[in-house]
């Protein structure tokens, strides 16, 4: 399934020359993970976009790292909220991934 992604406003991703843009490999990893997690139905693209918007707007930080720690910031609070990981678990991989990068 594809997702409609925002052009305009808020959730919409950054872009360089109207392709999606990422200035680290994480981002576009974190990108992939979310519309595969999507298109396998485990989460909904619009109750993400929700919180991206949400996240996004709580944050001080502007620019692409911004986006993408406040995109990072909702996927985690879906998968959380929806039972498809506990926080504690959550937490313990990303330490466990960041010891490792």
């Amino acid at each position: 399934m594809r997702h409609q992604l925002d052009e305009l406003g808020p959730a919409a991703p950054p872009r360089a020359n109207g392709e999606l843009a990422f200035d680290e490999a994480w981002q576009s990893r974190l990108f992939a993970t979310t519309m595969a997690a999507c298109d396998a139905g485990l989460i909904v693209y619009d109750d993400f976009r929700d919180r991206l918007i949400e996240r996004i707007a709580a944050r001080d930080d502007a620019g692409a790292d911004g986006y993408w720690a406040a995109w990072q910031d909702a996927l985690e609070e879906l998968t959380v909220d929806v039972g498809l990981v506990d926080r504690t678990e959550l937490d313990e991989r990303a330490t466990s991934f960041a010891a490792h990068d």
